[in-house]
């Protein structure tokens, strides 16, 4: 980005592209001359003598055709003023060189024809075309990435405000600590969605929370959970597997025996993620929106994220995995 930045500024961009041509010129010049004799001061003063004229026609070239003829789509007018230009500069060339002693240097002039300014501009307006494209990308990229982290409050609270409903009315003594508990995730993804990336660690910490909570609410949930590798530098899109665990969490409550296995790996910045539950082939009371997984594939088109999700449904029992590869670390 610091790169982009300079380029963006006229007065270095401008600066940088003139030095390295200048040190391109030198490079090719630098034999020829020196075999004269002169010293590298003498060389420096030659070129810089040949090189600015070139710099007055690249800014005329560029102001007085291109802007006005080329990107106005008058192609004809362009085109004649591009020959009348290249024949007055060819000829300026012919008579400027050797009125200032550099007629003995071809190389010199032929470099300043070739760069006089053409090729370097539509380098430049192909370059700025394409930072603008990608600003706008990354604007509609934050605004629908917005959109989708501010989908999964209201997706939990209604699953949530569900909950409590039912404990409300089966065990109101509980009532009060369901609702710190929740009001404690709750304020976890307030604080998360308000950030690009959060720390790994932190993310199982709700996990396990969110985990925790519906293992106390429902006695007949099973749930093995297994942590592998070192989270600590690791930094993921913030309530990345909460849709997930919703999912096995309310459709694993139909069944008889609700069972989720969960395992998490880190290792050398690869994740591997796996949730396993069952849940009922037919009878369902529950009918699903598809928000949370679909959710979960676009953010991790949105973050650019090299990955692999596959879902698997074998009888009664719903798998899904989900590789990373290259997570960020903290910086």
């Amino acid at each position: 980005m610091k790169i982009l930045k300079i380029y963006q500024n006229f007065f270095l961009r401008n600066l940088i592209i003139n030095v390295v041509i200048f040190g391109i010129i030198l490079v090719c010049v630098y034999d020829e001359v020196k075999l004269e004799g002169h010293n590298l001061s003498y060389i420096l003063q030659k070129i810089a003598l040949g090189y600015f004229p070139c710099i007055i026609w690249i800014t005329v070239f560029n102001v007085f055709i291109i802007k006005p003829f080329l990107f106005e789509k008058k192609f004809k007018i362009f085109f004649l003023l591009l020959l009348v230009y290249w024949t007055l500069f060819y000829f300026f060339m012919s008579w400027f060189f050797p009125y200032v002693g550099l007629g003995k240097f071809r190389t010199l002039s032929i470099l300043s024809l070739v760069v006089n300014g053409i090729v370097f501009y539509f380098l430049h307006i192909i370059i700025t075309k394409k930072v603008s494209q990608t600003d706008k990308e990354i604007i509609n990229f934050k605004s629908e990435l917005s959109f989708l982290k501010q989908q999964l409050n209201p997706h939990f609270l209604l699953n949530a405000m569900n909950n409590l409903y039912g404990e409300s009315l089966a065990e109101p003594d509980k009532l009060p600590d369901r609702i710190l508990n929740i009001s404690d995730m709750l304020r976890y993804q307030i604080e998360a969605t308000k950030k690009d990336l959060v720390a790994l660690n932190d993310e199982i910490d709700f996990v396990k929370k969110y985990i925790e909570y519906y293992t106390f609410r429902n006695e007949r949930l099973s749930i093995k959970e297994n942590y592998e590798g070192s989270f600590d530098a690791i930094e993921i899109p913030p309530l990345f597997f909460l849709p997930l665990v919703e999912n096995a969490v309310k459709f694993s409550a139909e069944t008889e025996k609700p069972f989720i296995i969960l395992d998490l790996k880190i290792k050398n910045r690869k994740l591997s993620f796996s949730l396993k539950n069952n849940f009922l082939e037919a009878g369902s009371r529950l009918s699903s929106t598809g928000i949370g997984i679909e959710n979960l594939k676009r953010r991790l088109e949105v973050y650019g994220l090299k990955h692999e999700l596959q879902c698997e449904k074998q009888k009664d029992i719903f798998t899904i995995k989900l590789n990373i590869w290259d997570l960020p670390t903290v910086a």
